[in-house]
């Protein structure tokens, strides 16, 4: 090897450093743009996985509801109707089942539009400017089963080990010819129940309900004041459990949410994310069973929101944090538009459902 030549490299020039330098960053500057821009893109789609889970879920549980309200059974004229429940109890007073009987086959749909001022479900303020709307009907309590009662005379009512009652629940036993509103004061287990009925045997198979009278010390549990029923109910009648169910948005703990609060019960969060929740009631006012006029809870009177066939709901899904998305306005169902600057993903759901308890199918 030239020695000559060994005693020239001395290392790389100040030029030679700067260049390697320069060429250096800029691949490192490329690795990390491709680096964030993966981050974005899964970031992105996480987002928008979450906001269409949670609008189809909403959507969905809302529109089923829809459906089912102002479902009362093969329910009689309210006349035919025999409320036991004693009117003087101040539990009575103080409980939505005060007005339960007027609201049979009646005030199965209700809302509020635009909340402007303090408005709080359990212990969940609305959130301002959003709608609320409110769904009454009952549910079988029995899944469908029938049931028996041992006389017209007896407190006791022998049904199906299936019936999901207890103590203190307000029940609509009816046929379609008569009805009965009690509040049930004791359920014993199967096995442990008394006599059998008219038409069915082995009542060690039942649970036996009873709707005594008299002064219930429980906090929220309306007495009945009579306890004998109109008739003896067969395997043709339904023990139906009312309900009120109101549908808000209100702040969660990590934002808006949806929330329902159910009745003589707490708030609860249903599905997060949802910002905004506009409604609209199409009514038939000819009579002909079919929507004429669409508007907000406040656009009706109590008599025209009877005749809502139909709601449209409309849902302002956001995501939990800033993805970078572009500027959003959104024109809710009232013709308000709303810019979005923050850079959240949003997504807008609209459905319209059949309150199918309500005219023609």
């Amino acid at each position: 090897m030239n020695v000559t030549s060994l005693a020239r490299q001395r290392g790389l020039s100040l030029i030679e450093l700067m260049v390697a330098l320069v060429l250096s960053a800029t691949l490192l500057w490329g690795v990390l743009q491709i680096f964030d821009s993966n981050r974005n893109t899964m970031r992105m789609q996480t987002a928008f996985a979450r906001v269409q889970e949670s609008g189809r879920f909403a959507m969905d549980l809302l529109t089923k509801e829809i459906r089912m309200a102002d479902y009362w059974g093969c329910v009689p004229e309210e006349d035919n109707i025999q409320n036991h429940l004693d009117s003087t109890d101040p539990d009575y007073q103080n409980s939505s089942a005060k007005d339960l009987l007027d609201q049979i086959g009646a005030n199965g749909v209700s809302g509020d539009n635009n909340v402007a001022a303090s408005l709080t479900y359990g212990t969940k303020d609305v959130l301002l400017g959003t709608d609320t709307l409110t769904l009454r009907g009952a549910e079988d309590a029995c899944e469908g089963t029938g049931r028996m009662v041992p006389s017209t005379q007896a407190a006791a009512l022998q049904v199906s080990p299936l019936c999901q009652v207890e103590p203190g629940d307000v029940v609509l036993l009816t046929n379609c010819q008569s009805g009965e509103l009690m509040t049930i004061t004791q359920v014993q287990g199967i096995g442990s129940g008394g006599g059998g009925g008219t038409g069915e045997t082995g009542a060690s198979n039942k649970l036996t309900v009873t709707h005594d009278t008299g002064n219930n010390p429980a906090d929220g549990v309306i007495d009945n004041a009579t306890k004998e029923l109109q008739r003896q109910y067969g395997a043709d009648a339904r023990l139906l459990k009312p309900y009120e169910r109101t549908y808000f948005v209100a702040e969660g703990d990590a934002g808006p949410s949806l929330y329902y609060a159910a009745t003589n019960a707490s708030a609860q969060e249903l599905v997060p994310g949802i910002e905004d929740m506009q409604i609209l009631y199409g009514v038939d006012v000819d009579g002909d069973d079919v929507v004429d006029r669409w508007g907000s809870a406040d656009a009706f009177t109590d008599d025209e929101m009877e005749l809502a066939l139909a709601i449209k709901v409309q849902l302002v899904v956001a995501s939990d944090s800033g993805v970078n998305a572009d500027e959003l306005t959104v024109t809710d169902l009232d013709g308000v538009g709303t810019a979005y600057t923050d850079g959240k993903l949003r997504k807008i759901y609209l459905s319209t459902a059949k309150v199918r308890n309500r005219g023609r199918m």
